[in-house]
């Protein structure tokens, strides 16, 4: 039995592993350009809402997990909100 370069075996799976995880990252891209809806640039000139820039600029400063309890947190409240709302 041939005597396999474990070290060089390492570095192949290494690479055969990254090269599998950009080609799942391009096809989700492309799932999602075909599932989007279309910006038109006359209707919407900034394709982030509000929402995305703030939590952009929040999550580095605050963290992941702090921010992710506050999203949780308002999206509950926005629930209950949208609930009682309705019963009126």
């Amino acid at each position: 039995m041939p005597q396999i370069d474990h070290e060089a075996r390492k570095q192949l799976l290494v690479a055969q592993a990254e090269f599998d995880r950009i080609k799942f990252a391009m096809a989700l891209h492309d799932v999602r350009r075909i599932v989007r809806r279309p910006v038109d640039p006359q209707l919407r000139p900034h394709s982030h809402s509000a929402a995305a820039k703030l939590l952009g600029f929040a999550l580095p400063i605050l963290g992941a997990s702090r921010v992710g309890r506050m999203v949780r947190a308002m999206s509950i409240a926005l629930s209950v909100f949208r609930l009682f709302r309705g019963w009126r």
